[in-house]
């Protein structure tokens, strides 16, 4: 969706995007690694409340500023942001990023997991700071106690039922292929293997339809993937 600013960032970046250790999309949060030219000009390391800038059109995010601790141990400083609600490949092109708010320092977390948990905080926030909210009458799902409702009916799906239906719930406009899922949710590759995504839509599917027979919150795209869907 585009969307103007809102208020003064405290800090500006810009630059060409360029491929990363593809770590991102193993934990479920694929980010557009920012081309460093000098770190003296870098904004303090810590997590960020961002808008990204890409051909007129302006995206939410949250920016990592610094090292990654839960990865590797590597010293080197990156510019990483995961763009809410966006599905492009962007290698190679040039983002205007806005910082607003620092929203927690770099930390290392049990595993990848627990990285996961705290991104997925880390948006939400940044939804509520630009003011942005995802209502569906039907289906509610709350990442702090891992659960999902439907007509306030709560729904029993496993670790992997949740994130799938969470990864796309996130994102309503994108449309993920098998591939991708399976590297969000299993933060592995995929290497051609999706039958555990194709198995996991179809109990989604089977249990919401427990509480609804009419109901579905995944779609289909032939050819392609799966997508949100609120009927």
């Amino acid at each position: 969706m585009s969307q103007t600013l809102d208020s003064s960032p405290l800090y500006t970046l810009s630059g060409e995007v360029i491929h990363g250790r593809g770590i991102g999309k193993l934990v479920g949060m694929p980010t557009a690694n920012l081309q460093i030219l000098s770190e003296t000009d870098l904004p303090p390391s810590g997590v960020y409340v961002s808008k990204i800038e890409y051909k007129g059109n302006t995206y939410c995010g949250v920016t990592n500023i610094g090292t990654r601790p839960t990865v590797d141990n590597d010293s080197e400083i990156s510019v990483e942001t995961h763009i809410l609600n966006f599905n492009q490949r962007i290698y190679g092109e040039q983002l205007e990023i806005y910082l607003f708010k620092m929203l927690r320092c770099i930390r290392k977390f049990e595993d990848f997991s627990a990285l996961l948990e705290q991104i997925r905080k880390d948006c939400i926030v940044t939804q509520e700071f630009f003011g942005i909210k995802k209502t569906y009458s039907r289906l509610q799902m709350d990442i702090e106690k891992h659960q999902t409702k439907i007509d306030n009916h709560a729904v029993c799906l496993s670790n992997k039922e949740f994130d799938v239906l969470y990864m796309l719930y996130s994102n309503p406009d994108v449309t993920f292929t098998k591939e991708q899922i399976f590297e969000a949710v299993w933060h592995e590759p995929s290497v051609g293997c999706c039958h555990a995504v194709e198995n996991t839509v179809f109990q989604i599917r089977k249990k919401c339809k427990v509480i609804s027979e009419n109901t579905e919150f995944i779609t289909t795209v032939v050819g392609y993937g799966y997508k949100f869907f609120c009927n």
